[in-house]
């Protein structure tokens, strides 16, 4: 808060400062919803191999508010990363716990396309916010493929990729621990 105190008031003095509040804006923005993209991708793949999803969270810092749709609570918070639980339950295979793992990569880049292409990329007029787009989505993938543990709420939860490398190395489904 200090500091868009602190820009606001430079902003008086060097006018050009509030495009770089505009630029951060919209960058946090962006991040949220890619997040946010990520997120219903794993929501939406598992969903289609038959696992209930208990819990969506989009955010890791303090919850601004949360809504119930379709049976599963989505938690949107303050900051980014997110989580989606499942219960992996009797049904589960490497093919189901794969699908569910790369769920978020593939919409997302399937969401890439589409915004790349619909924003007009090539065009000289319309270049930078789509390839700032592109470029945080590509962060968001090689960040979550990279195969880490990461620590939310206390308890350590594995990344995309160290789900994916917990599910090839694997002897059988039980061994994925989700």
């Amino acid at each position: 808060m200090l500091f868009i105190v602190f820009i606001l008031l430079l902003s008086m003095v060097e006018p050009s400062v509030m495009h770089g509040l505009l630029g951060a804006v919209i960058l946090t923005l962006f991040k949220y919803l890619d997040t946010f993209v990520h997120e219903l991708g794993h929501y939406l793949a598992g969903k289609l191999m038959g696992y209930p999803i208990k819990l969506v969270v989009i955010g890791d810092r303090k919850q601004l508010w949360s809504a119930d749709i379709f049976g599963t609570s989505f938690i949107f918070c303050y900051g980014f990363g997110g989580l989606t639980f499942i219960e992996s339950g009797k049904k589960a295979s490497r093919l189901r716990h794969s699908i569910f793992a790369l769920g978020g990569v593939m919409f997302q880049t399937s969401v890439i396309g589409i915004i790349y292409f619909t924003l007009g990329i090539g065009s000289e007029h319309n270049y930078y916010l789509p390839l700032l787009f592109i470029v945080l989505n590509a962060w968001t993938i090689i960040v979550s493929l990279y195969p880490r543990d990461f620590v939310r709420y206390g308890k350590f939860y594995p990344s995309d990729g160290l789900l994916l490398k917990r599910i090839l190395q694997a002897k059988t489904p039980a061994d994925i621990g989700l």
